[in-house]
């Protein structure tokens, strides 16, 4: 029994060597986290994006009640002649008004998808340009791993690596060039600036 122990303790103990000295030959990592949603909550550029888009969502929203008013007021009219018109000629007015409250829809449609297109696009340029900063600030501080704080469930503040970052960010890309919707650019520098 006593050599049978002994030689299984022997087995297992050179089973284990080869994996330990490939352990040790291994990067150990170094981990540095960042809390994207802060980044994104005060960076001065993600602020210039918010406001700008909020902008055209404010005044979308206010062509959207001017244009839901008339539409009601023509629903109201074609009902009321509803009984003055011939069938027919009621007919094509209540597919003509169908037609035109099915185009306004599309539009307003058309106008969210692209204004959120455009918000994409600017919120793209600002991340690669913090994965660049956040790659920097780590091989500075000899970070060899870089995890986002939301999918961490406990970790050393001196880990967090955030401010730096965002720090760097404000100063590199205070403001950010957004494409206009509707065509051309809208400049988001006066609105980003603003904390």
């Amino acid at each position: 029994m006593g050599t049978c122990a002994i030689a299984i303790t022997m087995s297992l103990a050179a089973l284990t060597t080869p994996a330990t000295a490939q352990q040790s030959n291994q990067t150990r990592p170094i981990i540095g986290v960042l809390n994207t949603q802060i980044i994104e909550r005060d960076s001065l550029a993600h602020k210039g994006i918010r406001l700008e888009r909020d902008k055209y969502v404010t005044r979308y929203q206010t062509e959207a009640r001017v244009l839901e008013t008339e539409l009601r007021e023509e629903e109201q009219r074609l009902t009321q002649s509803r009984n003055v018109l011939a069938p027919e000629v009621f007919q094509q007015q209540a597919q003509a008004f169908q037609e035109k409250f099915g185009t306004a829809q599309q539009e307003s449609r058309i106008k969210l998808e692209n204004l959120n297109a455009v918000v994409q696009q600017a919120a793209v340029q600002i991340n690669q340009e913090m994965m660049g900063i956040t790659s920097q600030v780590a091989q500075e501080l000899g970070i060899n791993m870089v995890m986002p704080q939301g999918v961490i469930l406990l970790a050393d503040p001196s880990m967090d690596i955030t401010r730096p970052v965002l720090e760097i960010l404000n100063e590199r890309l205070p403001t950010v060039e957004m494409q206009n919707p509707e065509g051309g650019t809208a400049d988001a520098e006066g609105a980003a600036t603003a904390e």
